[in-house]
């Protein structure tokens, strides 16, 4: 079971890198994908497993919170340096901050099933 959970978490490594490099997403979602496959990396670990579910927590966290920002902030002309407005920006954001908490969360799950 912990091979498949390993293997598992290494293919939800590359999705996330994936994610980060392709370009689709605007700022700061690439971010949110960086941070949390060094999260899935560090919970493959015995050694830094705490430290990697405690990361991937608050990059699913965080991520959930900044969904819906670009939404509310593109309606205003004052905070528009913070997230790009353009086009279909803020659907993207969307898309990709839901794909971060759910690739985080799904690691954080087989983090979880290899302690046990």
């Amino acid at each position: 079971m912990a091979t498949q959970a390993r293997i598992g978490q290494a293919v939800l490594g590359v999705l996330m890198i994936g994610c980060a490099l392709s370009g689709l997403f605007p700022k700061p979602v690439p971010l949110l994908f960086a941070v949390a496959a060094v999260g899935t990396a560090n919970a493959a670990f015995p050694l830094m497993r705490v430290f990697g579910s405690a990361l991937l927590g608050g990059v699913a966290a965080s991520s959930i919170a900044l969904s819906a920002v670009p939404f509310v902030t593109c309606s205003s002309e004052r905070f528009t340096e913070v997230f790009t407005c353009t086009g279909d920006a803020p659907t993207w954001h969307l898309t990709g901050t839901v794909l971060v908490a759910g690739l985080a969360g799904a690691s954080l799950v087989l983090a979880r099933i290899t302690v046990q």
